[in-house]
């Protein structure tokens, strides 16, 4: 499979690792930035899941479903976790903020302003990570119940 599944398990995860740093820096927000970290590892796990499942050739002709949704979810992670490490990258340009340790980024309006963002388009982001994650778990459990003879396991 040339879906990049692992690619994006990775950046997934670096986008988690990232966050560890906003975690922190903004202990008011820690609840829903561990939430998110974890939706990330959650997602990597899947993308990893998805892509052995994938490989192996019992699927055969049938992995084709699977993929014309990935075309779909891919790109819509990709962005999502472009959005977020976007957020890193303004951390280290932005030194604003006096306080006990001036030229510290402003990490809490950092983030406000990207969760800020992700919500006007509509969707915020432990719900876009939540959905991703569910999407990408279904399209495993698509997968499992289909077994080497090609017929639906009902019993799953």
């Amino acid at each position: 499979m040339d879906w990049r599944l692992l690619e994006y398990a990775k950046e997934a995860q670096d986008t988690a690792s990232g966050l560890h740093i906003f975690l922190g820096e903004i202990p008011q927000y820690s609840k829903d930035i561990t939430g998110d970290i974890a939706e990330l590892f959650a997602i990597s796990s899947a993308l990893h899941v998805l892509h052995e499942d994938l490989e192996l050739a019992r699927f055969g002709r049938h992995s084709g479903r699977i993929l014309r949704d990935l075309e779909i979810c891919l790109p819509s992670l990709g962005y999502t976790l472009d959005h977020v490490r976007n957020m890193f990258s303004k951390s280290k340009n932005s030194r604003q903020a006096p306080g006990a340790f001036p030229g510290t980024p402003p990490y809490a309006q950092i983030w406000e302003d990207s969760c800020a963002d992700m919500n006007a388009q509509g969707i915020s982001l432990p719900g876009r990570l939540e959905m991703y994650r569910t999407y990408l778990q279904g399209m495993q459990d698509i997968l499992k119940r289909y077994t080497r003879k090609g017929r639906w396991n009902t019993r799953v």
